[in-house]
């Protein structure tokens, strides 16, 4: 998959801009507040039909403008796609594939998948357990699509239990149709953990990869420890925290609650991780991530660097490029990347931008 162009009409700081992408590299730079990082927005707008800075999109829509508009075009080996997502500040969002409106982002994922590394990723390290399983249920519902189905009809039941917990609080003759959704509950929950554990299985093994690629004295652990229950322990351990979770308004166990930690070098990475160490991670896994999509669909995502070589050091910067060149040679087909930087000299020095590499460059002034 690759985009072919994208045009922005009243988004961010853009009155109107359009660019024009090739399947190899494509660089974006110019002064911080420019509009780079929103070209790369828009892109994972159009692959995902949500931001991945904002969840209030009205906010997107440039100064006094009552709407915006996003159109991309992308092409694959098997189908091209055309996708217009509207956004009105009274109205809301749409959005259309091929001229058709669709109901919903949902019939978006896993048509034109990207990865994005950027600054606003960084909680994926630093943050709380649920910035993690998003990173991941993000990360598999593009590439599974009963996952997807599994996930949201779990998220779906939580809702609808947590409703009939706060009830029961004044009314206790729900007892039964609470009992009627925990059957639910344990059955997708079951199949959620299920899934989740065989797919972090396949991830742990293209980060192990992407590791010993880029540093083998370099240890970068995921840590899920869950053991899969059984319907029959699921079904037990819903009724013993069943009074707990009357009181406090909601399910307090099942996949809902896991914890994905990761370590560097025997050290727990949120707690204790430099800088540094965070940033360089943050990059590592990423890569795991566009491999891994890459193997479970068959074609590579397209790879949005966000001010990359900003944030790590020239070294670092050479070893991930060399890594970057490294995945295109295994593949034999190159990475579509889009880079955004304030300074195209950073991009030089890091080896990326060369003379054997065809690349395009635009420059955005504020």
């Amino acid at each position: 998959m690759a985009i072919k162009s994208l045009t922005l009409v009243s988004f961010r700081n853009h009155k109107k801009q359009v660019f024009r992408f090739q399947d190899g590299l494509t660089v974006i730079w110019g002064e911080n507040g420019s509009g780079k990082t929103a070209a790369l927005e828009a892109i994972h707008f159009l692959s995902f039909g949500s931001s991945f800075r904002t969840r209030i999109h009205r906010d997107l829509i440039r100064n006094s403008d009552g709407a915006l508009s996003i159109r991309g075009e992308f092409v694959s080996k098997n189908y091209s796609d055309s996708i217009t997502i509207y956004v009105e500040k009274k109205s809301g969002q749409k959005i259309k594939l091929n001229d058709k409106q669709l109901s919903g982002r949902k019939e978006l994922l896993g048509r034109n998948n990207v990865v994005v590394l950027s600054p606003e990723e960084q909680p994926v390290t630093k943050g709380a357990p649920a910035e993690r399983r998003q990173f991941f249920d993000k990360m598999f519902s593009i590439t599974s699509k009963s996952y997807m189905e599994t996930l949201q009809s779990y998220s779906r039941i939580i809702k609808q239990r947590a409703s009939i917990l706060f009830q029961l609080k004044e009314n206790r003759r729900l007892i039964g149709e609470l009992e009627s959704w925990d059957e639910q509950l344990v059955n997708t929950g079951q199949k959620l953990w299920s899934f989740r554990f065989d797919l972090i299985d396949d991830f742990k093994e293209h980060l192990i990869k992407i590791l010993n690629q880029y540093d083998g004295g370099i240890k970068l652990d995921l840590k899920y420890t869950i053991d899969v229950p059984t319907v029959e322990a699921y079904q037990s351990k819903i009724q013993e925290t069943q009074s707990a979770d009357i009181t406090r308004g909601r399910t307090s166990y099942g996949p809902h609650r896991d914890d994905i930690s990761l370590s560097w070098n025997g050290r727990d990475l949120r707690r204790l991780g430099s800088q540094g160490e965070h940033k360089l991670s943050l990059v590592l896994l990423k890569l795991a991530e566009m491999e891994f999509v890459r193997n479970k669909t068959g074609t590579h995502p397209t790879l949005l660097l966000d001010d990359l070589f900003a944030k790590l050091d020239l070294e670092r910067s050479k070893k991930i490029v060399s890594l970057l060149q490294g995945l295109e040679f295994d593949s034999g087909r190159p990475v579509q990347t889009i880079v955004t930087t304030t300074d195209i000299l950073n991009v030089e020095k890091s080896g990326l931008l060369t003379k054997e590499k065809e690349t395009k460059t635009y420059h955005l002034e504020r």
